[in-house]
C-alpha cells in the first residue's frame, strides 16, 4: 500500500516536471527566434559594412563599362559546294513553297554547270572582336574566325552592323584585321603585355556560345605558353572563362587596356576548364601595323634549325645550363651561314636580351626588321662568343629549306603535285608537332586543302613511314618515289598520325 502511494507520488512529480519543461519550451521559443533574428541581422550588417570596402567589384564594373562598347561580334559566311545526291522528296516539297531559299541554318541551292547538278550551302560561323582604331574603323579578331569567309559582318555593342570593307590576316599568329566604316565608334587601347605579371586580375569580354557582351573575370595564370601546333606563339594563360565564340575578343587589365586577344582554350571537353590562351598585345601591335600598312607580314630570318636542350646535352656540349637554343642545322646561302654560325652553337641572347628557349628565339628573330644587324651571344666548344648577323627576310617556303628535296627542285615539285610539303622527320618537328622524335619518315608540313591528300584527311604533323610498301626514312626517299612514273596513277601511303595510330591512305596526283 505504501509502495503504491509512493509510485503515485513519483508519477505526479514526473508529470509536473514534464509540464514545466513543455511550458518552458513554449515560453522560450519566441526568445530563441529573437536571438536567431538578432544574429542574422548582425551578420547582414557585417556584410553591409564589408561591402562598403569592396573596391574590386567597383573596379570590375568600371573596366567593363569602359571597354564593352568597343567589343563586337563577328559573323562570317562562306559558300561551300559538294557533289550532290538526288534531292529528297522533303526538299522538293519545301522548295515549292520557299524556292531556293530553304529554311534552316543551311540555305541550299542547286546549280547545273555543264548539265551536272551541284549542291551548295552556306557555312556560317561567329566569333568576337575589338575595335582598336575608331577613326579608321579597324577591328582586331582571329584568323581562324574569318578564314575563307566570303562575307564578314561586324555587329557593334549598340546593335549597329557593318559589312567588312576588307579583311587582312596572318595565319602564323592567328590574327586578323577587319576594316569597317568609321564614324561614331568606340575604341579600346592596346596595353603593354610585357608589363603583365602572373597573378594580375584580368577580364575576358566577348560572345561565348553566341551570348554577346559577356564579361568573365580571372587572373593571369602563366606567360609564354605554346601549344606545339606551329606558327608563332607566346600565349598569355588565364583562368578567366573563355569558350567558343570568345575567339578574337579582348583580354583586359584593370586599367582597361587590351593586353591580349583571346584565341584558344586547352580542354578535353571542348568547353572552358580554366585554361584560356591569349595572343599578347605587343605581338598583336607588330602584326596589326604591318597588316594595315601593306596587307602582309614580313618576318626576320636566320636560316637555322634549332632545338631545346636537356641535361645530357648540356653536359655533352659543355653548356652552363638549359636556357637557350641549340643550332642543329644551318641552311646554305642564309644569313646564319654568312655570319659563320655552325651546328652545335648554343644561342643564349639576342642584342643583350636573353632567349631562354626555342620559342623565345623564333619570336625574337621574327620581330627583327630584315636588313637589321643583331648580335648573338653563343656558346661554342664550351666558350662564349659574340656573332654579328644581318637578319634576312623570311621566305614564303622557308620550312622547305631544310628538306632534302630542295625548294623548287625535283623533290619539292614531286611532293607538291600530291598537294604535300614534306621534310625529313627530326627533333625540331617532334617539338613543333608534339610527336615522338624516334619516328623515322617524312613529316607533313602542309597540305593543299584542295588536293586529294587534303580530302583524305592528311594533316601537318602526320608522318609518312611507307610508300607503296617501301619504308621511308627521309623526305628525299619519299619524293623520289613521288617523282617516278609509277606514281602517276597514285601511291599507297602508310601514315602515323600526330596523335598516334597508323593507317593506309591512297592518294593520286593532281591533274596536269
Amino acid at each position: 500500500m505504501q509502495f503504491s502511494k509512493r509510485v503515485r507520488s513519483y508519477g505526479l512529480v514526473a508529470a509536473l516536471v514534464m509540464l514545466g519543461v513543455g511550458a518552458g519550451v513554449l515560453l522560450a521559443q519566441p526568445f530563441l527566434f529573437a536571438v536567431e533574428n538578432e544574429s542574422g541581422s548582425a551578420d547582414r550588417a557585417r556584410l553591409a559594412e564589408l561591402c562598403e570596402h569592396d573596391k574590386l567589384s567597383a573596379l570590375f564594373r568600371e573596366v567593363a563599362r569602359v571597354v564593352k562598347p568597343a567589343v563586337v561580334v563577328v559573323h562570317v559566311k562562306q559558300e561551300v559546294a559538294f557533289n550532290p545526291s538526288p534531292p529528297s522528296d522533303q526538299e522538293e516539297f519545301l522548295r515549292r513553297f520557299f524556292g531556293d531559299d530553304l529554311p534552316g541554318p543551311f540555305r541550299f541551292r542547286w546549280e547545273t554547270p555543264e548539265g551536272q547538278p551541284q549542291r551548295r550551302y552556306y557555312r556560317r560561323g561567329m566569333g568576337s572582336g575589338v575595335i582598336i582604331d575608331a577613326e579608321h574603323g579597324y577591328v582586331l579578331t582571329n584568323w581562324h574566325v574569318v578564314r575563307s569567309a566570303e562575307h564578314v559582318q561586324v555587329i557593334l555593342a549598340d546593335g549597329r552592323d557593318f559589312d567588312a570593307e576588307w579583311v587582312r590576316t596572318d595565319q602564323q599568329t592567328d590574327l586578323a584585321v577587319v576594316k569597317i566604316p568609321s564614324g561614331d565608334l568606340t575604341e579600346a587601347v592596346l596595353g603593354d603585355s610585357e608589363s603583365v605579371q602572373v597573378g594580375d586580375w584580368v577580364l575576358a569580354i566577348g560572345a561565348p556560345e553566341g551570348l554577346p557582351q559577356t564579361v568573365t573575370a580571372g587572373i593571369i595564370s602563366a606567360m609564354g605558353r605554346t601549344t606545339g601546333r606551329g606558327g608563332y606563339e607566346d600565349f598569355i594563360q588565364t583562368d578567366a572563362a573563355i569558350n567558343q565564340g570568345n575567339s578574337g575578343g579582348p583580354l583586359v587589365n584593370m586599367r582597361g587596356e587590351v593586353i591580349g586577344i583571346n584565341t584558344a582554350i586547352v580542354s578535353r571537353t571542348g568547353v572552358n576548364e580554366g585554361i584560356g590562351l591569349s595572343i599578347p598585345s605587343n605581338m598583336v601591335k607588330r602584326i596589326m601595323e604591318q597588316l594595315i600598312a601593306t596587307g602582309e607580314v614580313v618576318r626576320g630570318y636566320l636560316g637555322v634549325q634549332i632545338q631545346d636542350v636537356d641535361q645530357d646535352l648540356v653536359k655533352s656540349f659543355d653548356l652552363p645550363d638549359t636556357n637557350g637554343a641549340l643550332i642543329s642545322q644551318v641552311a646554305a646561302k642564309t644569313p646564319a651561314e654568312a655570319a659563320g654560325l655552325k651546328p652545335g652553337d648554343f644561342i643564349v641572347s639576342l642584342d643583350g636580351e636573353a632567349v631562354e628557349n626555342v620559342n623565345r628565339l623564333r619570336n625574337r628573330v621574327a620581330a627583327v626588321r630584315p636588313g637589321t644587324s643583331v648580335k648573338l651571344e653563343v656558346y661554342r666548344d664550351g666558350k662564349k662568343r659574340t656573332v654579328e648577323v644581318r637578319i634576312g627576310k623570311q621566305p614564303a617556303d622557308f620550312a622547305s629549306v631544310f628538306t632534302e628535296g630542295a625548294p623548287g627542285g625535283t623533290g619539292a615539285k614531286a611532293a607538291d603535285r600530291f598537294g604535300l610539303e614534306v621534310a625529313t622527320m627530326g627533333t625540331q618537328y617532334a617539338e613543333q608537332f608534339g610527336i615522338d622524335a624516334t619516328i623515322k619518315g617524312a613529316v607533313i608540313l602542309s597540305v593543299n586543302p584542295g588536293s586529294e591528300a587534303g580530302d583524305k584527311g592528311l594533316q601537318p604533323g602526320d608522318v609518312i613511314t611507307q610508300v607503296d610498301g617501301q619504308d621511308v626514312t627521309s623526305a628525299d626517299e619519299l619524293t623520289q618515289v613521288l617523282a617516278s612514273d609509277k606514281a602517276d596513277d597514285g601511291v599507297r601511303l602508310q601514315v602515323r598520325g600526330r596523335r598516334g595510330g597508323v593507317r593506309f591512305v591512297f592518294i593520286a596526283p593532281k591533274a596536269g
